[in-house]
């Protein structure tokens, strides 16, 4: 007979670890009248909700053949893959850009994960991991056009954010989140369309122009947001979002990454009486670093 401690918060594998502990945290905010963010940072694998895209994706991994997977990643899918790579016992290769933290480097190889460093993004890696899943045989999981990505979110990042809102007697108005591969936002999104249309308002976020914040990228319609129903994109600088993660910090006492300050920089360039809802991708502490080093100049 299989004995089920959830309520206790035990676990008998990994995957019940991770689902279980689904919905994460929302949290209201005191920056705003009537703001909240979703902690993606209680995912356990990344630290980051790129841990649902990740077992997504790699549940289809499974149902191949393939001992060995490949994917190119900024540093979150890596580390989530990795760790469901030796859980599984799966060989797993990560093209990742010379100019992703170290951090996130080193945890893939501590988990097991043979680390290929090529390339300034992630738009440099695609090709050669690509080329390699051809010549090698590898299972490409294709995060970026993949359009399990999206519904990794659909089905649980959104649908949780609307059934935590609706048990204390709230409906989403605005939703901001960042911009990268984009199956965040476009699941989001689609869930929030579909359910509630231009009733709530779908914000996303990217880099300003010649600016770089970790975890995102300017969109160049070739992601998987390109597809999605974005009302607006807003252009946040990398000063501005460590200022989001300081605002948090001094108000909250949790430290958030550069990507989830972005939106709090959003949110504070509108700051209405809207019910909004900021998805905080993950922690701050893979980019103490970078943030430290940018605080004087805030």
């Amino acid at each position: 007979m299989r004995i089920v401690y959830t309520n206790n918060k035990v676990y008998e594998n990994p995957i019940q670890l991770l689902e279980d502990n689904w919905p994460t945290p929302l949290l209201k905010l005191d920056i705003g009248e009537d703001v909240w963010a979703k902690l993606e940072f209680y995912n356990p694998f990344s630290r980051s909700i790129k841990d649902r895209t990740a077992w997504f994706l790699f549940r289809e991994a499974l149902k191949s053949e393939a001992k060995e997977i490949t994917e190119a990643t900024s540093g979150n899918v890596g580390v989530a893959l990795s760790s469901l790579s030796a859980i599984y016992k799966r060989k797993f290769v990560a093209f990742i850009p010379t100019s992703a933290p170290k951090s996130f480097k080193s945890a893939m190889k501590i988990l097991g994960t043979t680390v290929i460093e090529a390339g300034k993004s992630t738009n440099d890696l695609i090709p050669l991991v690509k080329s390699f899943s051809m010549t090698s045989g590898s299972y490409h999981l294709n995060q970026f056009n993949n359009p399990i990505n999206v519904k990794a979110h659909f089905e649980t990042t959104a649908k949780e954010i609307d059934e935590q809102l609706n048990s204390v007697g709230k409906t989403p108005e605005r939703i901001i989140a960042t911009m990268g591969t984009g199956g965040h936002i476009a699941g989001i999104s689609k869930y929030f369309k579909e359910k509630y249309g231009d009733a709530v308002e779908i914000i996303g976020v990217q880099p300003a122009e010649n600016d770089r914040i970790p975890g995102i990228k300017r969109q160049t319609g070739d992601t998987l947001s390109s597809g999605a129903k974005i009302d607006r994109i807003m252009d946040i600088t990398s000063k501005e979002a460590v200022s989001g993660v300081l605002s948090v910090a001094r108000s909250s006492g949790i430290l958030i990454g550069i990507s989830s300050g972005a939106t709090v920089a959003a949110y504070e360039k509108i700051s209405d009486q809207k019910t909004s809802i900021l998805i905080f991708p993950d922690d701050g502490f893979k980019y103490l670093d970078e943030i430290e080093s940018m605080i004087g100049k805030t």
